[in-house]
């Protein structure tokens, strides 16, 4: 899970699509660079084994790593805060939660509009954690620069009018992170 994670970020923050895209059309570097990950502040949420092994890596990139969980764990580099204060803060947002009753929609239009606009989110846990109708609507306005989704509401095959497939600078997989 920790590498689809950082594959996506890494896709989404470099911008790996356009860029191959423009390679292929004949087009230059102009406007797609992108930024490093070393210096970025990532937030991770839930920090049961996936969300510690995350925080890991994330360290070894370079990026200051904050967290928010039920339950706090004395993790060297790792800071805990609140959740609003993860959302304002965070370049990168990478949610590890379960499905529960509490985290059901934990992310919707109020915690999307608490993001930084060049935030990125990405969702490795369970779909429903997030509400996909306020997420294409994030992501088709700018509101944030990108998300990278592996899971939804269902299984997959996704329906072809699913909201989220319609946004732009989201990458869809179809759940491969396990």
């Amino acid at each position: 899970v920790g590498d689809l994670v950082f594959g996506m970020v890494i896709s989404l923050m470099r911008n790996l699509f356009a860029c191959d895209q423009a390679s292929r059309n004949g087009g230059t570097k102009a406007g797609l660079v992108g930024c490093e990950l070393e210096g970025k502040t990532f937030g991770v949420i839930g920090t049961g084994a996936i969300g510690l092994r995350v925080a890991k890596i994330a360290q070894a990139f370079g990026c200051h790593v904050l967290a928010y969980s039920r339950t706090k764990k004395d993790l060297p580099g790792v800071r805990f805060v609140d959740l609003d204060t993860l959302l304002e803060t965070c370049d990168i947002i990478s949610l590890h939660t379960p499905l529960s009753e509490q985290t059901r929609g934990l992310i919707g239009r109020e915690q999307i509009a608490k993001m930084k606009k060049n935030a990125v989110l990405i969702n490795t846990a369970r779909g429903p954690v997030v509400d996909s109708q306020a997420l294409a609507d994030a992501l088709s306005s700018g509101r944030i620069a990108g998300a990278g989704i592996d899971v939804f509401e269902s299984e997959p095959p996704i329906a072809a009018d699913h909201p989220l497939l319609g946004a732009p600078t989201l990458l869809a997989t179809p759940h491969v992170a396990f």
